[in-house]
């Protein structure tokens, strides 16, 4: 259990059209406190691998991972408390959380994490690409976000579905905005 964290701040944005994610076996769910277990152990999938020649104990690694997702999750609900927070579900099954900002002209993917399991298979781009479109026929400008820039993987998939580079960062993470003027020309 994740004792002591804050709710899920409610959207009161209105409902998006998902059925573009249902034709692959896709639903996303409101996020509830009742999903903070899963939640935090996806994210514990995540930073495992990083932490496997670190000479802690395994309880040592279990604790540090469960922190770092406190103060995430802490982080984004006290700054994005007009997101939605959605664990991403295929087949009834939670394999992932998106966490989407639609409060401004520009959305901003606050957060995107697919279980180890289905990492490679084509739902984060699904994913992506269902939120431009959405996006675009919100009249939203486009739809921004943040990589680690380490992470080059995740770059090379957000620079595939048209987001470019956009400032310089912070030296940790680089944003990135996709246009959806541009692509709207393209």
């Amino acid at each position: 259990m994740v004792p002591g964290l804050r709710p899920f701040p409610r959207s009161r944005r209105p409902a998006i059209d998902t059925s573009a994610l249902q034709a692959f076996g896709i639903t996303l769910r409101a996020a509830s406190l009742e999903d903070l277990p899963e939640l935090s152990g996806l994210y514990a999938q995540l930073r495992m691998p990083e932490l496997l020649f670190h000479p802690w104990s395994q309880a040592e690694k279990r604790a540090f991972a469960e922190e770092q997702f406190r103060l995430q999750h802490h982080h984004f609900v006290r700054h994005c408390p007009r997101a939605d927070f959605w664990l991403v579900l295929r087949d009834d099954a939670p394999i992932g959380r998106l966490y989407l900002d639609r409060s401004t002209s520009e959305w901003r993917i606050v957060d995107i994490l697919l279980a180890a399991a289905w990492r490679g298979r084509g739902l984060g781009a699904r994913l992506i690409t269902w939120v431009q479109q959405s996006a675009a026929a919100a009249g939203a400008s486009g739809v921004g976000l943040t990589v680690a820039v380490d992470n080059r993987r995740a770059h090379g998939l957000y620079a595939r579905l048209g987001f470019h580079d956009a400032g310089a960062g912070d030296g940790l993470h680089q944003p990135m905005r996709w246009d959806a003027a541009s692509a709207a020309s393209a």
